[in-house]
């Protein structure tokens, strides 16, 4: 997702500011991508969109963007799973839910990973050579750069 070292450097800065580890921040991050992709997509398929792969792949990464803005936190749970095909799954969407309904410290949370992952999703968007940069896209980027198993 970083292409400048230093970009990662500035995030994981943030993290330690408001008292989130790194790798909870990483974790926490990437399940806050999931989640506002399966909302998007869930959006889609609410207006007509087949609910396919498909669909998730032509979703553009700018309309992630805007669903990671346009909504509470409490709706990109809305549409989650109940069930789980595996642990860290799991694990990820609860500590989410958590989060979720925390006050304090914790509840600024999300409100920082919100801001960071609607800017990453911009920049990528903005840098790519693709015209409309889709989560299809994305998909195959990270393949390519080793980052999906």
């Amino acid at each position: 997702m970083d292409q400048e070292a230093w970009r990662r450097a500035r995030r994981h800065e943030e993290f330690r500011e408001r008292g989130l580890g790194v790798g909870q921040g990483e974790f926490l991050l990437a399940t806050f991508a999931t989640l506002a992709m399966h909302a998007t997509v869930a959006d889609a398929v609410a207006a007509g969109r087949p609910a396919s792969t498909g669909t998730l792949h032509a979703t553009p990464l700018r309309e992630v963007a805007q669903t990671v803005v346009s909504k509470q936190d409490y709706e990109f749970l809305a549409g989650a799973p109940n069930r789980f095909s595996d642990d860290a799954e799991e694990t990820a969407v609860a500590a989410f839910r958590l989060l979720a309904y925390q006050s304090g410290s914790a509840s600024r949370w999300l409100f920082c990973l919100r801001g960071q992952l609607r800017h990453t999703l911009i920049t990528l968007a903005d840098r790519s050579r693709t015209p409309s940069l889709t989560c299809g896209d994305l998909r195959q980027w990270a393949s390519r750069a080793g980052l999906l198993p």
